[in-house]
């Protein structure tokens, strides 16, 4: 006789197995069905484990979309967990490119388009992916694109250790501001999702292969991507994802339009600069030149992310237009804050500094008061502290200095009860300071 796990899913054969565990063919002897079991690998299946590898399952639940793989529950079994989910008759696009090694333009173009759909439904509830990979893609004898496992390896610790601590995902597929240590936002997985198609399109992965994580991890952070052997549209929609500068990147929704035009074969939409950028813990310093002057980028964060935080909202969320920015010119500089994205339960500001004066700015400080109830949750691209309800935020070390008449930016998310009114904005004060 097969094992019941939970006294409910029998399982019946094996279906695959990888890095986070192997994935049984199983029947639901409740509703008679068929389902697919993942039994969840861990080194030790200690309680906080098990319970954080839920919290992900349940979320990436919530998702229903035609290119997601449904989560149907989580369920403990002799103490290790367990993911019930829909049973799809596919392979992994890894054992595609296996094969194959590479897949036509047209059909990693197709195929990209419907992750991105998928991937577009899961930024809007919040939920970033982190490994999204040619292992996490199922693809059907249909053709159909579906992804997997949302969140699973950072909730398992499926991880690689270094100098900064834990990084969750494959390092092949990291964006590069998470293989530097940093938390994984909705950027991260366009570059992931980029790097993947790259993968199927070229392949290999943009920054190679290596049997040494550490050395993966070293050129993923470091190096440049060596631009396709393609050419063509969908090469260019590639590159636009995995630029280095996260900010640059599309967002999710712009991803989907960039492959739809690719697969509709219509023109591919100009490049514009877009304001969604991940979450992150540390600093990283990247340089670039901008113009004539050298400025050396990273982003720089004050804060540890609360492990049961409320999640961000997808960049399909848009707030009313008629928001009016508020602007205070205060001994050099001005800032000005806009509500760029809200959720029932918080929103995202930006803030752009910009240099009124005829020479350049050596640092600069914004504060602005936030109402009762309302507290940071978050902040890139600058140091931040609050007392009481007053938050003061200073510039980081990579964009202190501000050419005349130039502008830097920095965003935050900020947690708030009930329903907020993205027009409220408050008044803030901008100086100048270290001159």
């Amino acid at each position: 006789m097969t094992e019941l796990v939970a006294g409910r899913y029998r399982l019946l054969d094996e279906a695959g197995r990888g890095a986070m565990g192997v994935v049984w063919r199983a029947r639901d002897e409740q509703l008679d069905r068929v389902v697919a079991v993942k039994q969840l690998a861990h080194e030790n299946a200690d309680p906080a484990a098990t319970a954080r590898a839920g919290r992900e399952a349940r979320l990436s639940a919530r998702l229903r979309h035609a290119h997601v793989v449904t989560v149907h529950d989580v369920v403990d079994h002799d103490g290790r967990p367990y993911l019930i989910m829909e049973y799809v008759q596919s392979r992994s696009l890894a054992d595609l490119l296996r094969e194959h090694t590479t897949l036509p333009a047209e059909q990693v173009a197709a195929i990209g388009r419907e992750l991105a759909s998928a991937l577009v439904a899961a930024h809007a509830a919040g939920i970033v992916h982190r490994d999204v990979t040619p292992s996490n893609v199922l693809v059907t004898t249909s053709g159909t694109a579906k992804i997997a496992d949302f969140g699973i390896s950072h909730a398992t610790g499926e991880s690689v250790v270094t100098g900064g601590g834990l990084i969750a995902g494959t390092p092949a597929y990291l964006a590069p501001e998470v293989a530097a240590g940093n938390e994984a936002g909705f950027a991260a997985d366009v570059f992931s999702l980029g790097a993947t198609l790259y993968h199927a399109l070229e392949g290999t992965p943009p920054f190679g292969t290596d049997d040494n994580p550490y050395a993966l991890l070293a050129r993923v952070t470091h190096d440049q991507i060596a631009p396709p052997g393609h050419t063509g549209p969908l090469a260019d929609v590639l590159m636009r994802m995995l630029d280095r500068d996260a900010a640059r990147r599309p967002t999710m929704a712009g991803t989907e339009e960039l492959l739809a035009a690719v697969v509709d074969n219509r023109p591919i939409p100009p490049a514009t600069r877009l304001l969604q950028v991940p979450r992150v813990r540390r600093r990283v310093a990247v340089p670039v030149v901008i113009g004539a002057v050298l400025l050396i980028l990273g982003v720089v964060i004050g804060f540890a992310i609360a492990p049961h935080g409320t999640p961000v909202a997808g960049p399909t969320a848009r707030p009313p237009a008629a928001q009016p920015p508020a602007v205070v010119t205060d001994k050099g500089c001005t800032a000005r804050y806009q509500v760029t994205t809200a959720w029932p339960g918080g929103y995202q500001v930006q803030v752009t500094v910009h240099n009124t004066r005829s020479t350049a700015l050596n640092g600069w400080q914004v504060t602005w008061r936030l109402p009762n109830g309302h507290h940071v949750d978050g902040l890139w691209n600058g140091l931040w502290n609050m007392r009481g309800t007053t938050v003061t935020v200073d510039n980081a070390n990579w964009n202190a200095q501000i050419a005349m008449f130039a502008s830097t930016t920095f965003g935050l998310n900020v947690a708030a009860p009930g329903t907020v009114d993205p027009a409220q904005s408050p008044a803030v004060t901008c100086n100048a300071v270290n001159d």
